[in-house]
Formats: structure tokens, C-alpha cells, sequence
């Protein structure tokens, strides 16, 4: 949102370190602009990486266990697997050429020099770029030590002088850094002869942090630079922090106590009460967590509003979401407990998210469920702060309990699995959990596990479920147990169980979108004994149930149920209706199993269309689909024979060399070109075994726009004239069929992984 300043030296050297460091660490005190320079970096080298550049903040992240699960979230892996998270993570980047960033590592050094060591020493061609306030200390890492900006030279604090005049005179990054960010507070600031040398010393007060050089720039809203360099004169030598100390930790304390004085006493207390937060949060949030005792409910806005005008809060997502700094979060955090209020803040946090988690479960079954849904989604760092205040805290841990119970349906529709199973496990190992409390709880563990295809861990907990005399509770574990006996290829059992459960679930007329997926798993079961017309059935009932309620996520597994059976039967445009429906809605939730299994049973259709390379595309990409899913027991054994069948039907009309490459160009899509290619819109991928229709040098200007060069740029790098290179962009448009360079861009980039299997 704001221009990047300076940082050349610092810029070169991190990308002359990561060309031959594998693991690149920035540190350096708060505010010196580490994740700044590293999302910078990141931008510059994104097209050195076939598997591009990955982003993972962790401040927000509290819970050290969850950090493998949070790397999994941020490189878009499902968490639908058991096991060890960080063997995922080494089997998924084991061949691929990427860039990792990971942000804000202090509070997790151990964790990320774990977890650093284990993916480097797994994936040959990973390289890792860190920020931290201290070295990971991992063998082979290259630290660099992120200074302040450039200053200035100037006289010492005693007095003035010729010498330090002229040196004031000059610039340096961090007079560049004022005057940029003063422009923006009072537009037509600029430096000039009169105000520069004054510029020059406030900078150099503050060392050169640009943290501490932005706070300063927002003062020029209420006072001259000169009133502005006496206020803060008097401020450091009051804390005592004077530049002879060469402590920048306290040079910046220094900087956001002195921008906390000059807050209101209103601002002061609702910085401190928004410091709960571990991330982002909105503005319903901040009222129900934060207001009162100081701050007026009806005032709070207006006071939020000020801190965002003073740069202490950050607007972001359209004016959606708030965030503090994590400096200044810190600092907040400081000032809540000198208050006495963190407890109270805590549990009213935990209060909050756990209102909003019933209203979402409240709302599981109408209508607005997936915005329900996806709101939680945003709400995950905040939501694992409330689990931890509650199993962790005297007294808290029975409603910790609930808000398990509560999660259950948000967990089980986005496929957070392994974020689930945790929380689960850390609630079952609690002495006081007992009874129908512990039965439940047994119950969404045994749900997970065996959506991680774990069925021996999910077997004794649902017969844990089974021991509480509770009619609802019964009937889902019934449902679980039937789960276990399809996935096991045990499918006379799973049918019993399974229709045992529907009949439960009817008597007692309690629904929720765990009970209804009952629905399209005894479809399936009926699919896969060969009762094509009783799977129909089974799925209609539940479809409609769903249009009656408005509920979607089940919705679009009934969709799928039903669109099986009419493939089988031979209805096969009516089946596509329904598996496309069924794929726009799990698109929506971001649910990978449900696009998966859409988009294997759309294999079929193009060979019906006669598109037996567009199936074979199709078929790679989900096999790719599938390893990522890592839930080789999905469905069980009968399952994956019908899945079979596709390959066979394509290898019937299909050379198996030219079977291959279009897998190979399969496997090489995201999800969200593959469910294009699925909808039949046109996708760009080159194929392997036809010719470059570029020329030589063709070919190096389409690379050279992929890096994201301008006409000019690539002038210069090739040395020709300009006028050549808008030659040779007419002729690559023409001969590719493209209008644009961000198509040449997209081709170029999938001429160079097409044929990559691992792509």
C-alpha cells in the first residue's frame, strides 16, 4: 500500500545468499522492516521458482504443534490425512522448486529450525527465507542481520557545527522514508533547505527504524516538524534512552511510547483491550470483546477509526478486517496486563467466538450456511486463541469442551482434519472428561479419523460413542461404523449400518449436515452393490431435503450421490447437471474431497463426447488429487475398481504413449484449471509432443515477459532495439492466438512444466 524504499545493498545481497544458501534468515529488531524486505524479496524471485513462492505468517499462530498444519494450510495441502503433518509436508515438497517464506519465527525458533531442517533434508530443490528477531541456529543457515536505514551523518547530541550542518544537508533512506510517508499525512510535504536538517536529525533520533520513522510521519497531522523533533527530543531523554546506548530495542519502545502517550485516554485503552487478537479481527469483534469500562459501546467506532488514522491499527480487505502491528500488539499486550484486564479480556474473546461458532451451527442447516462457513474460516486464529484460553485455564475447561462439540460441523465441512484431530486428542487426554462429555467428544475424534482413512484409531472411539444410552449420539456413531465397514470393502455391513443409522436419525427427527450425509454415503453403498436404482432413490430423498432447507454442503454431496447413479444408469447429461452443481458448491467451501470425487466420476464424459485426451487430463489431475488427499481408503477397494475403469475405457481408443502425455499435462493443472477443464472451458497447457511454434529468439522475449519485463527491459537485457522487441510480441501473438502478454506469460510458464510428471 505504500512505496518501497531503499534497500538496494540489502535487496542484492539476500538474493546473491539465497543462490547458494538453502535456508536464509533476516533478523533484527522489531520495526526494522523485516517482512517488508522479505515480501519484497519474495515478489523479485518469484519467477526463479517452477513451483513459485509461498507465504506463511505466523504471528497469529500461538499453538506450536499446529505449525506443520499451518505451512499445510498456506501451500494450499488438505489436512485430510493422519499421521505425522510434517512427513506430509516432506512428501509433498519432496520434488518440488520452491521458495518457503516463513514470517515472524520468534516465538516458534525451536519449531521453525525443526521443521527447517526436516523439509530442507527432504526436498533437494526447497530453499527457506525466514524473519526472526533471532537466528533459527540450523546448520547451514546463512543469517543476515537487517540494519536500520541509512541516516544521515550529523552532530552529537551536545551541539551543533559546520561538519554536522553539511552532513544534514544529505539525504539517506530514512529521510527518503519520512518525506514519503509525510507526503501521504499532508499532502505537498516536501523537503526542502529549511526543514531538511531538522528532518535529518528526527530520523536519526530514531535510528533509522522505519517503524518508529512512520509513527513520527503521522504526527506531522497535528504539528510541525520542528515541534515534532522537540517533542521527541524531550521524550527520549525522559526515558533515558539516549542514542549513546545503541539499544534499538528501547529506541522503538521509545517510539511507540511516546506515539501511546499522545493517544487519547479512549485510544490508549482500546490499543491495549485490541491486543487479544491474534491476527486480524472486524469491527462486530472489537465491540463485543472491547467495549465498555472506558470505552462507550457507541464511541468505540469512531475510536477504532483513530487509531487507524494514527497508524496503531491497520484497515485492511476492503475496510473489512482490523489488524495491530505485531510490535504494537506486544506493547499492547503490556498495557492490558498493567491494567489488570487480560483475564477478563480473555474470556470475553473466548465468549465472543464462541457465540459466533453456535450461530454458525445454528445456521448449519438454512441458507447461509457456506457464508456461516466461510466466515469461521477468517475467524481460525481467533478460534484456536479461545480453545487454548479454555483447555488451559482453571474452570474454563467444561466450555473449551463445548466449543469443540460446536466446531465439530465447521471442521468436518472445510476438511480441516488435522487441525481437528489435535484439538480432539488434547480434550480426550483431559481427567475431567467423563461420560455422555467424553462420548461426544469420542465420537468427532472417530469422525476425523476415519475421513483421514485412519479406521483403526476411529474403531474404538465410535465404540466408546456407543456405551452412552443417547439415542442421537448412537445413530452417529452407527453412521461412523458404517464408514469404517465401506472403507474396509466390507459392503453388505456398511449397508446394514448405514441404513440402521438413517432409520435412527428419522425416528428421533433430529437433522444436521452429519446426520444427512448418511444419505449419500448409503447411496453410494447401494452404487457400489450394483443396486443402481436404489442409490437413486436414496440420493433423490436427500436432494430434496436439501432444497427444502437451504442447506448446501450435504447438498452437494447428494448432488454427487445422484449424479453416480444416473451415470450408471445411462442418463449422462443429467448426471453432469448435478456433478457440476455439486463442484460449484464444493468450490465455494474449498472442500478438496468433494472436488475430487466430482470431478473423477466427470472423468467419464468427455470419452462418451469422444474427448479421450480431455479424459486422460482429467484422470492425471485427479490422481494427483488423490495423492494430495493422501486418503488412499476413500470409498474402499469397490470404489477404486469403478475408478479404474475410466482408464481402461480411455486406454481402449487411446495409445498409452499419448495417454501418458496427457496425464503428464493432467497432473501439471491446479484444481481450479482442472475443474475448468471439467466445465469445458478452454485451458492452456502445451503439449509434449507438438512442435514449438516459436522461433529462438522468439522464445527468449515470451520468457523474458513471463519474468515480467517490460518492452524496454527486455531491450536492454538483450541488447536489440525496442522497436525489435514490439516486432517480435506482434509475431507471438499472432502465431499463439493470444491477446494479451499475460496469456505469452501463462503459456510460457506451462511450456516449461508441461511434461513434467511432478509438475
Amino acid at each position: 500500500m505504500t512505496r518501497f524504499v531503499g534497500r538496494r545493498r540489502e535487496l542484492t545481497e539476500a538474493k546473491q545468499t539465497l543462490g547458494r544458501s538453502r535456508l536464509v534468515t533476516l533478523t533484527g529488531v522489531g520495526g526494522v522492516g523485516k517482512t517488508r524486505l522479505a515480501v519484497r524479496l519474495a515478489s523479485d524471485l518469484r519467477r526463479s521458482f517452477a513451483d513459485g513462492v509461498w507465504m506463511v505468517e505466523l504471528s497469529a499462530l500461538r499453538e506450536p504443534e499446529l505449525l506443520p498444519r499451518t505451512v499445510a494450510d498456506a501451500l494450499q495441502l488438505p489436512g485430510q490425512t493422519a499421521g505425522a503433518q510434517l512427513d506430509r509436508l516432506s512428501e509433498h515438497l519432496s520434488d518440488k522448486h520452491l521458495l518457503l517464506v516463513l514470517d515472524t519465527c520468534e516465538h516458534l525458533v525451536d519449531e521453525c529450525a525443526l521443521l527447517s531442517e526436516v523439509l530442507l533434508r527432504a526436498a533437494p530443490r526447497l530453499r527457506i527465507l525466514t524473519t526472526s528477531r533471532e537466528p533459527l541456529d540450523v546448520m547451514g543457515e546463512h543469517n543476515l542481520v537487517i540494519p536500520p536505514l541509512p541516516v544521515p551523518d550529523g552532530p552529537d547530541d551536545a551541539g551543533d557545527g559546520a561538519a554536522g550542518a553539511a552532513g544534514e544537508a544529505g539525504g539517506g533512506d530514512a529521510v527518503t522514508l519520512f518525506a514519503d510517508r509525510a507526503e501521504a499525512m499532508v499532502p505537498g510535504f516536501a523537503l526542502t533547505p529549511g526543514n531538511r536538517a531538522t528532518v535529518a536529525r528526527l530520523c536519526r533520533r530514531l535510528d533509522g527504524i522505519p517503524l518508529a520513522i512512520e509513527l513520527a510521519a503521522v504526527r506531522l497531522r497535528t504539528m510541525s516538524v520542528e515541534r515534532l523533533m522537540d517533542r521527541i527530543d524531550d521524550r527520549f531523554r525522559l526515558l533515558g534512552t539516549s542514542r549513546a546506548g545503541h539499544d534499538r530495542h528501547r529506541t522503538l519502545r521509545a517510539a511507540i511510547e511516546w506515539s501511546h502517550e499522545l493517544c487519547t485516554p479512549e485510544e490508549q485503552k482500546l490499543w491495549a483491550r485490541l491486543s487479544v487478537f491474534p491476527g486480524d479481527f472486524d469491527l462486530e469483534a472489537a465491540e463485543r470483546v472491547c467495549a465498555g469500562h472506558g470505552v462507550a459501546a457507541d464511541e468505540l467506532f469512531e475510536v477504532l477509526g483513530r487509531l487507524v488514522e494514527k497508524s496503531i491499527v491497520l484497515c485492511e480487505r476492503d475496510g473489512r478486517r482490523y489488524r495491530l502491528l505485531d510490535t504494537l500488539r506486544e506493547y499492547g499486550l503490556e498495557q492490558l496486563d498493567g491494567l489488570g484486564e487480560r483475564p477478563d479480556l480473555l474470556r470475553r474473546h473466548r465468549d465472543h467466538y464462541l457465540g459466533l461458532a453456535e450461530r454458525a451451527r445454528a445456521a448449519a442447516m438454512g441458507g447461509e450456511q457456506v457464508d456461516w462457513l466461510i466466515r469461521l474460516r477468517e475467524e481460525n486464529a481467533n478460534l484456536r486463541v479461545a480453545l487454548e484460553y479454555s483447555l488451559t485455564t482453571a474452570g474454563e475447561e467444561r466450555t473449551g469442551l463445548r466449543l469443540i462439540v460446536v466446531l465439530q460441523h465447521y471442521w468436518m465441512c472445510l476438511g480441516l482434519f488435522g487441525e481437528a484431530r489435535s484439538w480432539y486428542e488434547r480434550a480426550l487426554a483431559a481427567p475431567y472428561l467423563t461420560g455422555i462429555e467424553r462420548a461426544r467428544i469420542a465420537y468427532g475424534a472417530g469422525m476425523v479419523a476415519v475421513q483421514q482413512g485412519d479406521v483403526d484409531g476411529a474403531r474404538p472411539l465410535f465404540a466408546e460413542a456407543l456405551e452412552e444410552d443417547d439415542l442421537d449420539l448412537r445413530a452417529h456413531a452407527l453412521h461412523g461404523q458404517g464408514l469404517i465397514a465401506l472403507f474396509e470393502g466390507r459392503l453388505g455391513p456398511a449397508r446394514s449400518l448405514l441404513e440402521e443409522a438413517c432409520a435412527a436419525f428419522a425416528k428421533i427427527g433430529h437433522q444436521d449436515p452429519l446426520a444427512l450425509l448418511t444419505g449419500p454415503h448409503l447411496s453410494s453403498v447401494h452404487l457400489l452393490c450394483g443396486e443402481e436404482r436404489e442409490a437413486l432413490a436414496v440420493a433423490e430423498r436427500t436432494v430434496r431435503s436439501g432444497e427444502a432447507t437451504g442447506e448446501r454442503w450435504n447438498h452437494a454431496f447428494a448432488l454427487y450421490a445422484r449424479g453416480a447413479a444416473l451415470w450408471w444408469l445411462g442418463e449422462h447429461e443429467a448426471a453432469v447437471r448435478d456433478l457440476l452443481d455439486c463442484l460449484r458448491i464444493k468450490e465455494s467451501l474449498g472442500d478438496q474431497l468433494g472436488i475430487t470425487l466430482a470431478l473423477d466420476l466427470l472423468t467419464p464424459a468427455p470419452v462418451v463426447r469422444g474427448d479421450h485426451e480431455q479424459a486422460a487430463m482429467l484422470l492425471g489431475a485427479t490422481d494427483r488429487m488423490w495423492r494430495t488427499l493422501g486418503a488412499s481408503l476413500q470409498y474402499g477397494p469397490h470404489y477404486m475398481k469403478r475408478r479404474a475403469m475410466s482408464e481402461r475405457a480411455i486406454l481402449r481408443t487411446l495409445p498409452r504413449d499419448r495417454f501418458e502425455a496427457a496425464k503428464r499435462r493432467g497432473a501439471a493443472l491446479s484444481v481450479a484449471e482442472a475443474i475448468a477443464l471439467a466445465r469445458g472451458e478452454a485451458v492452456q497447457v502445451p503439449r509434449d509432443d507438438e512442435p514449438d511454434p516459436l522461433t529462438g529468439r522468439e522464445r527468449e522475449v515470451a520468457a523474458l515477459v513471463a519474468e515480467g519485463l517490460s518492452n524496454r527491459e527486455i531491450a536492454e537485457r538483450l541488447v536489440i532495439a525496442k522497436r525489435t522487441v514490439d516486432s517480435h510480441i506482434e509475431h507471438i501473438l499472432a502465431k499463439l492466438g493470444f491477446n494479451s502478454r499475460t496469456q505469452i506469460a501463462t503459456w510460457t510458464e506451462r511450456r516449461e512444466r508441461g511434461a513434467a510428471p511432478s509438475a
